[in-house]
């Protein structure tokens, strides 16, 4: 073959970009590819060391949240009936009942009824049956209402006794307190 200088010129231009363009390709590329996916992951854990960083520097403030957490879990703590059978605790709500009642009303009959979730928590009703007058009968449910204990008077009904002193009233009161116990998940309400 006989080729003329200036097609060898050409020959050997064309070559060298076909060399380049394929070395940019299957070589520079996916080295250019490769390190930004490198780049990008460097990234990533930099920002997830800087946020473990700033968690670490703000350790006290999650140290306040816990003891004020710790102190909130004690005072919710006073709040429920320390007992853990439900019969105990039904007889110490019928014991502050009657502490409540000492002096305001006369408490002629209690019984205790079916126990029941409210809102997910175990609650324990009683029934009780009480003579008074109007005044001491509000004084009652305040004592009820202020106790340190969570209680509810679910169901009041009231209705003279004497039809010449509207003050004399016989009253039926459901009051319910709880105990520290969640409803269980899936299984059988009591």
């Amino acid at each position: 073959m006989n080729i003329s200088r200036r097609d060898k010129k050409v020959l050997i231009a064309g070559i060298v970009f076909v060399v380049c363009y394929l070395l940019f390709f299957f070589v520079a590329k996916p080295i250019y590819k490769k390190q930004a996916k490198t780049d990008d992951k460097i990234k990533t854990k930099v920002q997830f060391i800087q946020k473990y960083y700033e968690v670490l520097n703000q350790k006290s403030y999650y140290q306040e949240k816990e003891k004020a957490n710790q102190s909130t879990h004690v005072s919710l703590a006073r709040r429920f009936f320390q007992e853990k059978q439900p019969g105990l605790a039904a007889a110490s709500l019928q014991k502050l009942v009657e502490s409540f009642s000492s002096g305001t009303v006369v408490i002629e009959r209690t019984k205790v009824n079916k126990l029941k979730y409210i809102e997910g928590i175990l609650a324990v009703p009683i029934e009780i049956s009480v003579r008074s007058s109007l005044k001491n009968l509000s004084l009652f449910l305040m004592r009820i209402e202020n106790h340190e204990k969570f209680l509810i008077i679910e169901e009041l009904r009231l209705r003279r006794i004497n039809k010449t002193d509207p003050e004399d009233l016989q009253t039926r009161l459901m009051i319910t307190g709880f105990i520290q116990e969640l409803e269980p998940q899936g299984g059988k309400p009591i």
